[in-house]
């Protein structure tokens, strides 16, 4: 009778040891990387693994050091380019600085209290540090976890002085715009405002917007927005007040929202920018150059760097370190749907 052969997940240290005609602790050097190892022996060794399909237990690894280079990731849904994006990155700079990351993904209808059941889960890992990269979390739950792993918010607003952030200057990205919008001569501006609970950055950002463009002595129409993963949410009511004349330009806080108003304002009828102006911010969505839309980048690289440098040196330092908050600011894409109110161009 043949010998049946194990899964992939029962061979053990061991087992590649045995077939390797090697140590242990030789198979334990190779697999940490870091200790010199014989040419010949990390040969054989890894043919071993190949072999054997050997899958090693961070687990067990992380128990027996009593440290672990798993760092998690609570991630806001990554069909928004903007968090796709940002989950791509910080795989990229963590890998870069040795460390192996696992994301947790709330579904699309999961709001706070899922995304909440989702950091629990994060956490049953016993990862060594943990990034939140989601608007909608509140900070009062990450809290009781802070002394007991390094937690760093990034690309979100953070208002808790206790939490490492690096973080989008939403302040700065909605002044810029709302300067803008005033600099090409519009009075009447209709601005989506995105309630916190839907999104901390939208509100952030529309609010910003919303103030800059009083400050600068323009009429602001204020249309609510509450709704969770809804696109959409008061563009009829947008489309009506432009077509009234109440409004010359209409201002979103992110792009997928303004593209999606975009769409609407075509069907409708409307001309942008020829009868309104549009603006978004992110700048990140695929085609943007093509749709022309005016809007901020934001600096989705620097913030994913910066987050895992600020984490590396949290997960290596001896000593609890000071909170900071690190804010990084975008850039203007001046688009095509951003001109003249139409009576400035007449």
């Amino acid at each position: 009778m043949d010998a049946v052969t194990p899964s992939p997940l029962g061979v053990t240290m061991d087992d590649v040891a045995t077939r390797a005609g090697v140590s242990r602790a030789t198979v334990s050097r190779v697999l940490g990387g870091r200790v010199q190892v014989s040419a010949r022996a990390r040969e054989q060794v890894l043919r071993a693994i190949n072999e054997l399909g050997y899958v090693p237990n961070l687990a067990a690894s992380q128990l027996a050091s009593g440290a672990s280079s798993v760092v998690g990731l609570l991630l806001r849904d990554p069909r928004n380019p903007t968090y796709g994006l940002l989950h791509s990155r910080l795989q990229q700079e963590t890998t870069d600085a040795e460390l192996q990351l696992v994301t947790v993904v709330p579904s699309v209808a999961q709001r706070a209290e899922f995304e909440a059941s989702s950091l629990q889960r994060l956490l049953g890992l016993r990862v060594g540090g943990l990034f939140v990269a989601t608007g909608v979390l509140q900070s009062d739950l990450l809290t009781p976890f802070l002394s007991a792993v390094p937690v760093v918010s990034v690309g979100r607003v953070e208002l808790d002085p206790r939490i490492h952030a690096v973080s989008y200057d939403e302040d700065a990205h909605g002044a810029l715009l709302a300067d803008r919008v005033v600099a090409h001569g519009h009075r009447r501006v209709a601005v989506l405002v995105t309630g916190p609970e839907v999104s901390t950055a939208e509100n952030r950002r529309s609010l910003a917007i919303v103030t800059r463009l009083q400050e600068r002595g323009a009429e602001v129409l204020e249309f609510e927005a509450h709704q969770f993963g809804v696109s959409g949410e008061r563009d009829d009511e947008i489309i009506r007040v432009a077509r009234e004349g109440g409004v010359t330009a209409a201002m979103f806080p992110s792009d997928w929202r303004a593209i999606h108003f975009l769409e609407i304002a075509v069907k409708a009828g409307v001309r942008v920018p020829d009868d309104l102006s549009v603006t978004g911010c992110d700048g990140i969505a695929p085609g943007l150059p093509l749709l022309g839309l005016a809007t901020i980048r934001v600096p989705v690289e620097t913030v994913a760097r910066r987050g895992v440098e600020v984490m590396r040196q949290l997960m290596d330092a001896p000593e609890p370190v000071r909170a900071r908050h690190e804010l990084h600011r975008g850039y203007l894409i001046d688009g095509t749907t951003l001109s003249v109110p139409p009576l400035a161009g007449a």
